[in-house]
């Protein structure tokens, strides 16, 4: 319970990979114009957005690579 009371939303902006195609549901708030996606993501830190963000876009798992 106190992990979710201290979530921040965090706005990530990145460059959509060129194979990314959708694949069930987007599990953020997405916008996309052109090639570059910013995505709103409920974490505790950047770095964790970053990373929730990149998991989902590259299947990119930093702390496990």
């Amino acid at each position: 319970m106190d992990r979710i009371k201290a979530l921040q939303e965090f706005e990530v902006k990145t460059i959509l990979p060129e194979d990314f195609r959708f694949k069930g549901k987007v599990p953020f708030d997405l916008q996309i114009v052109g090639d570059e996606a910013t995505i709103k993501v409920l974490a505790l830190t950047l770095e964790e957005a970053m990373m929730r963000v990149d998991l989902f876009l590259f299947g990119v798992d930093d702390e496990n690579n």
